[in-house]
Order: C-alpha cells, then sequence, then structure tokens
C-alpha cells in the first residue's frame, strides 16, 4: 500500500516558490550617469541622420512685376503703359465686360501691381474713369529718342495757355551807374517772346491681345511706340515747324542771315561748312558762351556717313565722327535724326537758348475707331500742348542746300 505524501505550502518569504520582489532602484550617481549616456546616444543618433537641404534664397525675378531691363526710362515707359491698361480696364468697366475671362488677367495683374506699391500715381487717377483719361509728363517720356530734348533743350511745364518769358534777343543787361542815377530805360514790349499752347496729338491701334497681357515688359513695349512717336514729332516740329496750326521750329525763327549755302562738296569746302556753321554762332557772343549753352551739331544720317567717312591723304578728316555712340565734331555732340532727311542742311545750335513748352501733361483716351471691332484692335489716343520758343535769334545757324 502505498504512502500518500503530505503536501507542504512553504512560509511566505522562505523556498524557491517565493514570488520574486521589485528591481530596487540604482544608487543616484548610477541612475545620472545611465540618463547622461543616454542623451549622449539620442544625440548621435539624430546627428547621424542626414540634414534636409536648405531652402535656396529666391534668386529669380516676378516675370510679370519686373521689368527684364530696371532702368529709370524702362520705367517711365511702363508706367505710361500702365496708364494705358488702366485706362482700358476703365472702358471695359463701362460696357460692363471687365469680369469676363479674357480681362481677368489683367485686372489680377494691376491688382498685384496696386498692392506691391508700384507706380503708384497710376493707380490715383481714380476720377478719371468716365473719360478714360490718364496724364504723365510729356519730356520725360520722350527725352531718350528726341535730339533735341538730349541735346539740352529746356524745357517749361504747365503754364497753361501761355506764358511770357521776355524780350527777343535781349538777355541780362549789365551796367554802370552813378550814385543817385536811374538805369537806362528799356523797350520791354517790343519782341516779347511768349509760350502759347499747339495742340500735339498722336493714334495707335493696338491688338486686345496686347492691351489684356498682364506683364510689366508688355506695358513698356506699349508705352515706348507712342512715346516715340511723339519724340519723332518733337524734332521735326522743333526744328523746322511753321506755324500757325503748328509751333514754329528753329529754323522759322531763327535769324535769316545765319542760315547760308553751303560751299561744296570738296574736302576743303566741307571742312569750310563744319567750321563756318559754329563760327557764325559763337560771334553772337550769347553769354555763357559755345559750352555752357549746350553747343551741338545736327545733320541727317546721310550727311553725318559722309562727313564720317571723309578722308584726305588717306587719314581720317572728322575721326570723331566714327564712335557711333557719342560722334562729335571739334568735340561738340552731333546729333543725327531722319527728321532732316531730304533737308540738306547741316545746324549748329545753342540747345539751351531753345525752350519747349509742355502747356500741360500727355492725356491718353481710348476708344474705337473704324474697323477696330471686326480687327480686335483699340485705339489709343494721346493729346499734348506745346510751343517752341527760340530767346536769340542768333543762336542758331545752318548750311542749306548740302550736297553731302
Amino acid at each position: 500500500m502505498k504512502k500518500i505524501k503530505k503536501k507542504t505550502t512553504a512560509a511566505p518569504g522562505t523556498g524557491a516558490a517565493a514570488a520574486p520582489a521589485g528591481t530596487p532602484p540604482l544608487p543616484t550617481h548610477l541612475q545620472r550617469a545611465v540618463d547622461q549616456a543616454a542623451t549622449v546616444a539620442v544625440e548621435a543618433a539624430l546627428a547621424s541622420r542626414p540634414n534636409p537641404p536648405a531652402a535656396a534664397p529666391i534668386t529669380g525675378k516676378d516675370l510679370q512685376l519686373d521689368l527684364s531691363e530696371d532702368t529709370p526710362q524702362k520705367k517711365r515707359y511702363a508706367s505710361l503703359g500702365l496708364r494705358m491698361k488702366n485706362a482700358y480696364l476703365a472702358r471695359a468697366r463701362r460696357f460692363d465686360v471687365a469680369g469676363k475671362g479674357e480681362f481677368k488677367r489683367l485686372v489680377a495683374f494691376m491688382e498685384r501691381t496696386k498692392s506691391a506699391g508700384q507706380f503708384l500715381g497710376v493707380f490715383e487717377q481714380g476720377g478719371s474713369f468716365a473719360r478714360e483719361t490718364v496724364s504723365t509728363e510729356l519730356v520725360a517720356l520722350t527725352r531718350p529718342n528726341s535730339i533735341l530734348l538730349s541735346a539740352g533743350v529746356r524745357t517749361v511745364s504747365d503754364y497753361g495757355a501761355q506764358l511770357s518769358m521776355g524780350v527777343m534777343d535781349e538777355g541780362v543787361k549789365v551796367y554802370w551807374i552813378a550814385e543817385g542815377e536811374p538805369p537806362p530805360p528799356s523797350d520791354v514790349t517790343a519782341g516779347r517772346l511768349v509760350l502759347t499752347a499747339h495742340k500735339l496729338g498722336a493714334l495707335a491701334r493696338l491688338s486686345n491681345d496686347l492691351m489684356r497681357l498682364g506683364t510689366m515688359d508688355a506695358a513698356a513695349l506699349v508705352g515706348e511706340d507712342m512715346a516715340a512717336a511723339f519724340a519723332q514729332e518733337i524734332d521735326t516740329v522743333g526744328l523746322k515747324g511753321v506755324g500757325p496750326k503748328k509751333p514754329n521750329g528753329v529754323r522759322t525763327q531763327m535769324e535769316e542771315g545765319h542760315r547760308t549755302k553751303s560751299a561744296g562738296n570738296t574736302v576743303t569746302q566741307m571742312i569750310a561748312d563744319t567750321r563756318s556753321v559754329k563760327t557764325t554762332v559763337a560771334k553772337a557772343n550769347i553769354a555763357g558762351g559755345l559750352k555752357a549753352n549746350g553747343g551741338f551739331y545736327y545733320m541727317s544720317t546721310d550727311t553725318h556717313d559722309s562727313l564720317a567717312q571723309l578722308r584726305d591723304n588717306g587719314n581720317w578728316v572728322f575721326p570723331s565722327l566714327l564712335d557711333e555712340e557719342n560722334p562729335t565734331l571739334y568735340s561738340y555732340p552731333v546729333k543725327v535724326s531722319e527728321t532732316l532727311a531730304g533737308d540738306k542742311v547741316l545746324g549748329f545750335g545753342l540747345a539751351k537758348q531753345l525752350i519747349m513748352g509742355e502747356a500741360t501733361p500727355l492725356e491718353v483716351a481710348m476708344g474705337e475707331s473704324g474697323n477696330d471691332f471686326a480687327a480686335d484692335m483699340v485705339t489709343m489716343r494721346g493729346i499734348a500742348s506745346v510751343d517752341f520758343l527760340l530767346r536769340y535769334s542768333r543762336a542758331f545757324a545752318e548750311k542749306k542746300d548740302v550736297a553731302y
């Protein structure tokens, strides 16, 4: 008979069957060492990761709001172009079509330009929307393309209908007087110089696609085209205009004896022409002299090329004319213009003695004419009021019937 063994239970806390006790905490100095080691390990792991690529600096231009050629003159052209586009949008709003899809890009572009703070003057013309007109200065726009303005012709602006400038050929009088003696009398009514206002207009037919194109370069292109056309007419009228509808130009106002016949087309005669036309003005003895008064030569392209190519015994007679960018003759600037083509003249003048008056700023208006609608075009009209005055009739001289 088998013996039955009784199952015994170990006393609590004794024997192999006792429950394991919890891990006792590490001493403080050991725990601090473990934490420090863990921190170092994490930092090392983070340092071993590859860095994300750094954000590259933005170096490109905003192709809508920036000009490809960022110069003061380009900004003037852009300003005029923006004024024209502003008038274009004003007209679209008037006919309630500005919300159509083809105008949305232009509207967004104009809003971005306004928000960016560029050309704020363009957006201060809000009251002009009813007439769809905007204004700007003609002189600043046309100076680079005009030989007269680039030569240094004086300008007077915003004088309205008329401005008295003094007396013809009468400058500052200098005299000695005794104590108590009155100055010599002067007739201030004879030969008065008066700037008036002659209306100058230009029409340009532009495509709606170009007008709706919302970029700054497109605006500059529109403005530059109109400015160039005005500049050409300013030179034409300023040099040879005949009133009363147009202003009287230099040729009409200069002293008759200062227009003399060319000596001829031999080397000696051509040299004589270039010298004598300057000497004639020098002998007028206008206060300040030739240099201070902005003396300059003016001629057609053909005349310039003939003089530039002139040789004597194998040597260039006028080597300074070979500089295409800044031609000079006897150290004076030479202005070349096709507005003089066919005139057969060689001239020399004092730019600062010629005054161009801009009675009112250039005003731009928008509309349709003829078959504009069918051709998807729009007509721009620019209007300015100008005049020219030669303070001294002997400040210019010309050789006429030039055969070179």
